[in-house]
C-alpha cells in the first residue's frame, strides 16, 4: 500500500511541477502583453488599416489586428482573395507594429490628412492601440506625410510575409 502511495505521490508531485511551470510562462507572456497592451482584453483590437474602392481598380480590403494574435483580412474588390481569411500572429510581431508606429511618429500625426479637390483616390483608414497611446487616421491626400504611408504599408507587411490565411466558414 505504501508503494502505491508513494508513487500516486510522485505522480501528484510532478503534475504540480507541469502545472507551476506552464502557469509561469503564461503569466510571463500575458505581463509581457499587458505591458504593452494595458487594459485590453484578449480580443481587443490593436490595429487596423482599410483601403477603399476607388474609381479604378483600387485594392479594397480591411485588415484587424487583435491584442490575442487573431488577425482578420476582408477583401472585397480588386484584391486576390475576395472574402474574409484569418491568420494568427505572434506577440512579438503585434508588438512590432505598436513599435513601429513610435518609430514613424505614426501617434503625433494629424487625425486626418483630406485634399478636397481629388475625386478618384482611395481613403485609407488606420488605427494603432498601443502602451496606451491610441491613433486613429483618416488618409485621403495625393502627398500625405511620408511616416504615414510608411506605417500604412508596414500594416500590410506584417500579414504579407508569411501568413497562412484560412477561409472564415460561415456557419
Amino acid at each position: 500500500m505504501k508503494r502505491v502511495n508513494s508513487r500516486f505521490a510522485y505522480a501528484l508531485a510532478c503534475i504540480f511541477v507541469v502545472i507551476f511551470v506552464y502557469s509561469c510562462t503564461v503569466s510571463k507572456n500575458k505581463a509581457v502583453a499587458d505591458a504593452d497592451f494595458p487594459g485590453e482584453p484578449s480580443d481587443s483590437l490593436v490595429a487596423y488599416l482599410e483601403r477603399t474602392q476607388c474609381f479604378g481598380t483600387c485594392p479594397h480590403y480591411s485588415i484587424r489586428f487583435y491584442k490575442s494574435g487573431y488577425v482578420m483580412y476582408e477583401g472585397y474588390d480588386h484584391v486576390k482573395k475576395i472574402g474574409r481569411f484569418y491568420t494568427f500572429i505572434t506577440i512579438e510581431k503585434l508588438k512590432s507594429i505598436g513599435t513601429k508606429a513610435e518609430e514613424t511618429g505614426y501617434f503625433e500625426l494629424n487625425n486626418e490628412y483630406r485634399n478636397q479637390h481629388l475625386t478618384d483616390f482611395p481613403t485609407i483608414y488606420s488605427e494603432v492601440r498601443f502602451r496606451g497611446k491610441q491613433k486613429k487616421i483618416t488618409h485621403y491626400d495625393a502627398d500625405p506625410p511620408r511616416n504615414l504611408v510608411e506605417m500604412e504599408n508596414y500594416l500590410d507587411k506584417v500579414v504579407a510575409e508569411d501568413a497562412n490565411w484560412i477561409l472564415h466558414q460561415v456557419q
